[in-house]
């Protein structure tokens, strides 16, 4: 995935950055994005220095094909879209040198209709969490929550849940999952889901934070 202008680059670290949601709801106007974008990408020396000693500054660009999304993550991963219009996965992330568990994979549902929320109360995430994970959960022989990581995540200031699972697969292969429910304005799901190794689970989870981090939802 080609990396846009590094004035665009530094712009949307420093948006996630600031966890604002004032700010985030501001920038979701597409004319204060435009603006605010151009100034960045013509003054990048003024904020550069900022994010100079940042993890992420040399990682690649993600951005959603229909324009959704966009994050950023480590070069040594390897990213892959949509397989068919049929898929329900928007993107997986692999790394061809870890063990055959890892993988990373977004599921972004516009107007989601399995959601409970109907716009007269208040949105629990965590609700639409188990019910999403209740209906993946016969692909697995075992699947068992283990944590609630709901207070962990933020999913670019909208109401956010998570789960970690230790599973194993009817094919006999085990792991360690995290599932990440965002619910953008009420109406769309935004799903992260990471799996690895037990073993190696809890040491790839800070860069998998730092990927969580770095989304941002443009519609």
């Amino acid at each position: 995935m080609e990396k846009p202008a590094k004035g665009l680059r530094i712009f949307i670290r420093w948006v996630f950055s600031h966890r604002s949601n004032k700010l985030k709801t501001f920038l979701m106007l597409p004319q204060c994005s435009l603006l605010l974008i151009m100034a960045f990408a013509i003054q990048p020396i003024i904020v550069q220095s900022v994010f100079a000693q940042s993890t992420v500054e040399n990682w690649n660009t993600f951005v959603d094909p229909e324009k959704r999304f966009t994050f950023f993550y480590p070069p040594n991963l390897q990213a892959k879209g949509k397989q068919n219009f049929l898929s329900s996965t928007d993107l997986t992330l692999t790394n061809p040198n870890s063990a055959r568990e890892f993988k990373i994979t977004i599921s972004y549902v516009a107007n989601d209709s399995s959601l409970n929320y109907t716009g007269n109360q208040k949105i629990v995430p965590y609700n639409d969490l188990r019910n999403l994970e209740q209906q993946i959960k016969p692909a697995f022989q075992i699947y068992n929550i283990v944590q609630n990581s709901s207070a962990s995540y933020d999913l670019y200031g909208f109401p956010t849940a998570g789960n970690v699972i230790d599973y194993t697969k009817h094919n006999g292969e085990s792991g360690r999952m995290l599932n990440v429910l965002g619910i953008v304005k009420g109406e769309s799901s935004f799903l992260f889901s990471y799996s690895n190794s037990v073993e190696s689970f809890y040491k790839y989870l800070p860069t998998v934070n730092q990927i969580i981090n770095s989304i941002v939802i443009l519609k």
